[in-house]
């Protein structure tokens, strides 16, 4: 489950990395699939509102959600089966894995997408339909490794309709916009909240039990 649970943050992690796309998006929820360089698809759904987002996946037959909260600037991971969630500061977060900081959400150019991260460079390459959506296709590049990412931003909604790099593509498709329901972006009550920082340090998960048993 520790396994998982890493799993899903980087990706996490890494649809934050341009962070700065979902802090000027217009409120909404889609499906989403995610396609991994293992071969591996996660699928899910998004919903996004209030500078808040919830993704929602099944890795590996565990339902694992995660709620980002860029106002309070942290990132809840739930785990419905086991009813625990554990909570992380996306500056710690990002400092595990040498990532951005966190956008700020008054001042979204979507001009200039990457205005808020020193290290990124955006480019605008065209215009194009994707996923049944107008999208304006941007390449992203990390200044110091040299990586980069294509993200296809829809032009409504203000938001990564597709996203390629060379771990992952992700696809939203389905897209209702309007307000999700405000309770999706809180933690339900009964759950047990543990260390995630102790655990990305390499600390033991707690025992968790299986619904399978």
């Amino acid at each position: 489950m520790r396994k998982v649970a890493i799993a899903v943050l980087l990706v996490c992690a890494a649809c934050l990395a341009y962070g700065q796309v979902m802090a000027g998006a217009a409120p909404f929820s889609a499906d989403m699939n995610m396609k991994m360089k293992d071969g591996k698809d996660m699928n899910g759904k998004v919903y996004v509102g209030g500078g808040k987002m919830r993704q929602e996946f099944n890795a590996e037959g565990h339902e694992v959600i995660q709620i980002i909260d860029l106002q309070r600037k942290v990132t809840d991971m739930l785990m419905p089966q086991q009813k625990m969630y554990m909570e992380m500061a996306y500056g710690q977060m990002m400092q595990q894995h040498r990532g951005p900081k966190m956008p700020d959400l008054k001042s979204f150019d979507p001009n200039n997408p990457c205005a808020q991260s020193e290290d990124m460079t955006c480019e605008k390459v065209g215009t194009e339909t994707v996923n049944g959506r107008t999208t304006d296709k941007w390449i992203f590049k990390n200044k110091k490794t040299g990586d980069s990412q294509t993200l296809w931003i829809d032009k409504k909604i203000m938001y990564a309709i597709k996203m390629q790099s060379k771990d992952m593509e992700m696809n939203l498709t389905n897209v209702k916009e309007g307000m999700p329901d405000a309770a999706l972006f809180q933690i339900p009550a009964g759950y047990r909240k543990f260390d995630m920082g102790g655990m990305m340090r390499g600390g033991q998960m707690p025992q968790m039990p299986d619904n399978n048993e």
